[in-house]
């Protein structure tokens, strides 16, 4: 009978004695945040196109030309991405377009970025401040071999990749 006291009293204490906030008190640090978060943007553009002029015959239709053609106007603006936009504060996904408007004599005068979605305007305009530094003079569009004012599309498809990296 005493022993089955003696164990029951042990048992009962080692269960007040868990109830103990000390323990749990002193594991409770406040420990400053860091933001260790990293952002990672891929993209790939898909291209600039002409956007088609219904006043002139496409019979008669030339297209405006980049100096040294496409494929230079996109090794350039990749380029200025990678100079000009601080990837770390965006988090982009998706088709962005840049329409630019050149004029007969070959100047960018224009320039217009979407889509417009919520708290992208910092982004657009960043983009839009990047194709502005591409820009040299373009051989702009002609209908019968007279120059005319003439669009472009340029589409870009983002992805972003955000990871923590507190605990690495």
């Amino acid at each position: 009978m005493k022993t089955l006291l003696l164990s029951l009293s042990i048992l009962v204490s080692s269960f007040a004695l868990a109830q103990n906030n000390d323990v749990e008190e002193s594991l409770n640090i406040d420990i400053p945040m860091m933001d260790a978060t990293v952002s990672s943007v891929g993209y790939s553009v898909r291209g600039i196109y002409q956007i088609k002029d219904n006043t002139c015959d496409p019979a008669k239709f030339q297209s405006l030309r980049y100096p040294g053609g496409s494929d230079t106007y996109i090794k350039e603006l990749k380029e200025k991405l990678q100079q000009n936009v601080n990837w770390n504060s965006y988090v982009v996904n998706g088709l962005f377009f840049v329409k630019l408007d050149i004029t007969k004599d070959g100047m960018l005068s224009k320039l217009e970025a979407g889509p417009k979605v919520d708290k992208s305007e910092p982004f657009l305009n960043d983009l839009k401040e990047v194709a502005k530094k591409v820009n040299k003079t373009w051989t702009p569009a002609k209908c019968n071999g007279t120059p005319i004012d003439s669009k472009a599309i340029l589409k870009i498809d983002f992805s972003s990749m955000t990871y923590d990296n507190a605990f690495n």
